[in-house]
């Protein structure tokens, strides 16, 4: 087997799960917000919504290990060996630690660890700038400009979940009034709003997703 080609066929598959995934979770964003939906019906939206934004999410972990893999088979990175292996290590427990925080079923235990998940978030950014500041500064760990490009994007898809997290946390309780107390202005304002900030966000990330794949295939000369 030319394994080569098989990590750039997970690497792909991985970025083709995170645009479908995010695009399946915005539209069922654009139903749930429909106040004409009776309560049970927007409850089910809900939890499909965030049942398929698993995907993106997950696929936003798996998408650094399989793209530092790739680098070093294909010589465009020193990451090698004992760091690859522990670049594996780390993103599995991400893995774990965001499917247990973020998954519809996830346990209210799970949910207690989101400060972990948000400083996985927060340290991730810093790495990625300080990755791509010493790829420009020095040429290491990473010489090729559509590389640095490419982590330079990818940071970018950190900041905007971020915000995305931070603009959707009136989000929940909302919801759960308009569980408990049904509809109100009030509510409806908050939910929609909530949404609607977020979009610009999330378009972002969509773009960055497509231009990275781009980016990977195509290796353009900067």
């Amino acid at each position: 087997m030319d394994w080569t080609t098989f990590w750039i066929f997970i690497h792909i598959l991985v970025m083709a799960f995170w645009l479908g995934g995010d695009m399946g979770a915005y539209y069922s964003a654009s139903l749930f917000v429909k106040k004409e939906y009776a309560p049970e019906t927007r409850a089910a939206l809900a939890r499909v919504m965030q049942g398929v934004d698993m995907f993106p999410r997950l696929a936003m972990v798996l998408v650094v290990p399989t793209g530092l893999t790739l680098a070093a088979r294909t010589g465009l990175s020193p990451i090698d060996g004992v760091w690859l292996v522990l670049a594996w290590i780390v993103s599995a427990a991400w893995f774990y630690l965001v499917w247990t925080v973020h998954r519809p079923t996830a346990p209210d235990w799970g949910h207690k660890l989101k400060p972990i998940d948000d400083i996985f978030n927060y340290g991730l950014l810093i790495a990625t700038v300080g990755v791509v500041v010493a790829s420009i500064a020095v040429g290491e760990p990473f010489a090729e400009t559509w590389l640095i490009v490419k982590v330079a994007l990818y940071g970018l898809t950190i900041i905007a979940l971020i915000a995305v997290n931070l603009l959707l946390k009136p989000f929940v309780p909302a919801f759960t009034k308009l569980m408990t107390e049904g509809s109100s202005p009030e509510v409806e304002a908050v939910i929609y709003g909530s949404i609607q900030k977020s979009k610009p966000f999330i378009w972002g990330i969509w773009a960055v997703v497509v231009i990275n794949t781009a980016l990977g295939l195509f290796k353009p000369v900067f």
